[in-house]
């Protein structure tokens, strides 16, 4: 994960405020799927085939810069997606700057989120451990 800044404590109202704003409206964007910039150099389709979720938001406390976990639905084509929103980032951020109601647009870091992966990985550990109880016959313990 990009760190920009590190809290030293917790968000406070405004910034709490900004951060579910710019959610919301990057959120409706993104569900119009109407970014200017489809393709790479390359010629390469960028656009990613499965809807983008925006799984995580934090926002600077001096409202500059705001850190976006995405992840797109069923996690096929991550690196696309990163790809297309880092070229996007400057539309999202003049559309962002029309619609907020502050002084500076933050400006947007994407980063993949990978957080539901370590959650399945979690997820087959507790499994695999629980049907190891039941064939050594013991009863699995419930703390």
């Amino acid at each position: 994960m990009l760190k920009l800044f590190t809290p030293t404590k917790a968000p406070s109202h405004r910034q709490e405020r900004v951060a579910e704003e710019v959610k919301f409206l990057l959120s409706q964007q993104l569900q119009r799927d109407s970014l200017p910039i489809e393709r790479d150099e390359n010629d390469n389709l960028l656009k990613p085939q499965a809807p983008i979720t925006i799984t995580e938001l934090s926002v600077s406390p001096d409202l500059r810069h705001a850190q976006i976990g995405v992840m797109p639905l069923g996690g096929i084509g991550q690196e696309t997606v990163a790809k297309y929103l880092k070229v996007n980032s400057w539309y999202l951020r003049k559309f962002l700057a029309k619609q907020l109601k502050t002084r500076i647009a933050p400006e947007l870091h994407f980063f993949l989120d990978d957080h539901f992966d370590q959650a399945a990985k979690i997820d087959a550990l507790i499994v695999k451990i629980h049907n190891k109880e039941r064939t050594n016959g013991a009863e699995p313990s419930v703390d």
